[in-house]
């Protein structure tokens, strides 16, 4: 029974401090981004860049988004799925982040809320239309559009232990660009 109970505290530890490493390692990689995007470094505000800054200036909160959604880069952050058009160009540009991470922030946005999202110099202003609970299944809002619209997506509920078994999406439409 003894072993039993320290091979459980075992597992209990290796399991906490694999998540606390995951979250160490997406607070770090958010927080090296801003400040190579904060110093202007060549490739985060280039023509080739390949990074935005994503903000929610109700809730004083900015992430650098990474382009590519591979494992690495949605461990450091949120990532545009590469098929998805560029932040300010007509289509659906869509974004998604690790709920218990960076989009947990996704659970205190309400409807008329403005998002920015900054790339190449150009500050592009989205007003938030839609927030909605879907099956992993659901590919609506993922399917190009014809006007610019923004669609930011993760796992749901936030607080569920293992894989979540659904969707939350935030869809919003694009104001106006500003240099």
């Amino acid at each position: 029974m003894r072993r039993l109970a320290f091979a459980l505290m075992a597992v209990g530890c290796v399991i906490a401090l694999a998540g606390g490493s995951l979250g160490l390692a997406g607070w770090t990689g958010q927080q090296s981004a801003k400040a190579l995007w904060a110093d202007g470094v060549t490739g985060f505000h280039g023509a080739t860049g390949k990074y935005t800054r994503l903000s929610f200036p109700a809730h004083h909160t900015d992430f650098i988004v990474r382009d590519g959604a591979s494992v690495e880069n949605l461990m450091l952050g949120p990532a545009r799925l590469e098929w998805s058009s560029i932040p300010g160009d007509r289509g659906n540009s869509v974004i998604a982040a690790h709920r218990d991470t960076h989009f947990r922030i996704l659970k205190d946005l309400k409807k008329g809320e403005v998002i920015t999202l900054e790339r190449h110099g150009q500050a592009f202003q989205y007003r938030i239309v839609t927030l909605e609970i879907v099956r992993p299944t659901d590919n609506t809002f993922y399917q190009p559009t014809s006007k610019a619209v923004l669609t930011l997506v993760t796992c749901y509920p936030f607080y569920y232990l293992g894989p979540a078994p659904k969707r939350f999406i935030v869809r919003a439409e694009l104001l106006d660009a500003t240099s």
